[in-house]
């Protein structure tokens, strides 16, 4: 799937992409917020939850690396190479 493909679905079936098809890569906490980061085919989707009211606050998916600075403290070695 395209990172073009994915954005034109409604959030219900982008959410069941990630589900079923993405692989989880790392998770981080913000304040409040608990903060997934997925890997979907070529592009990542990183999804942002509200800690207090389990309730999903935001959905970003992207294909550059810029987003991915939060998380590269928390990824493995062989991942981080592979992003080079």
């Amino acid at each position: 799937m395209k990172l073009e493909d994915f954005l034109t679905l409604p959030l219900h079936h982008q959410q069941e992409q990630l589900w079923f098809r993405g692989s989880v890569l790392a998770n981080r906490y913000e304040d409040a917020s608990i903060f997934l980061l997925y890997a979907l085919d070529v592009f990542y989707v990183e999804l942002q939850y509200d800690a207090i009211g389990s309730k999903l606050l935001r959905l970003s998916a992207f294909t550059s690396t810029e987003p991915l600075a939060p998380y590269l403290p928390l990824l493995p070695d062989d991942l981080l190479a592979e992003l080079g």
